[in-house]
């Protein structure tokens, strides 16, 4: 089991997931700053064999073992950010 290469994968998926969360409005260069991070990461992936066997990194099992670990890192506090929009609502969405 290459769990360092799951843990990295995983790490990467779960930043850019979570700085995606927090963008309101969408500018064309952070489209473009999330592209670039995804394709460093891919480069990493055919750059470095020794941290990444390309045998295991494209195949069905690993995607979803890094599915797995990204989704049990990243519910837990968008569940807990839309709690805190219902329960909590900021001063300005009060108004509206």
């Amino acid at each position: 089991m290459h769990l360092s290469a799951i843990s990295f994968s995983a790490l990467v998926f779960t930043e850019l997931i979570m700085i995606a969360a927090e963008i309101h409005k969408w500018h064309y260069l952070m489209i473009l700053a999330e592209a670039f991070s995804m394709v460093c990461y891919l480069v990493c992936v055919l750059v470095l064999p020794t941290v990444f066997d390309r045998s295991v990194v494209f195949t069905w099992n690993f995607l979803l073992r890094v599915l797995i670990v990204t989704l049990v890192s990243c519910l837990p506090i968008y569940l807990g950010k839309c709690l805190q929009r219902r329960f909590a609502p900021s001063s300005y969405s009060k108004l509206v």
